[in-house]
């Protein structure tokens, strides 16, 4: 493919593809949408696919087997999907206290740390 899609129409044809991928059983891996569209970085895709969730076209993921892409074949699923997410937000909380906390005793010592 020499000319890649705008956003709009990159945008429309994964939205196509998520309504053929319904459940996780048919998730699709990033890099592989991207190669359907011409793209060599599924950075592009992802992006897209941010955008497509802002917009409230529900997308979820799943990064074990089967890894991918999906659109949740029902509610339950995506709160399955939501669970986890969650999960993962209060593990990078937990980590963005870690690290300031420890960088401020790495680098003040014992001195008071403020936690931001």
């Amino acid at each position: 493919m020499d000319a890649q899609l705008s956003t709009s129409d990159l945008k429309a044809a994964i939205r196509l593809e998520m309504l053929r991928r319904v459940g996780r059983q048919y998730a699709i891996r990033g890099r592989e949408l991207a190669g359907m569209y011409g793209y060599t970085d599924d950075r592009v895709v992802r992006k897209a696919i941010e955008e497509l969730i802002d917009d409230h076209f529900p997308i979820c993921s799943a990064t074990d087997e089967p890894c991918g892409y999906f659109f949740p074949a029902s509610v339950e699923e995506a709160r399955r999907y939501s669970k986890g997410l969650q999960s993962r937000a209060v593990r990078i909380f937990l980590r963005r206290r870690n690290i300031i906390r420890d960088a401020a005793i790495y680098h003040e010592g014992a001195h008071e740390v403020r936690l931001v």
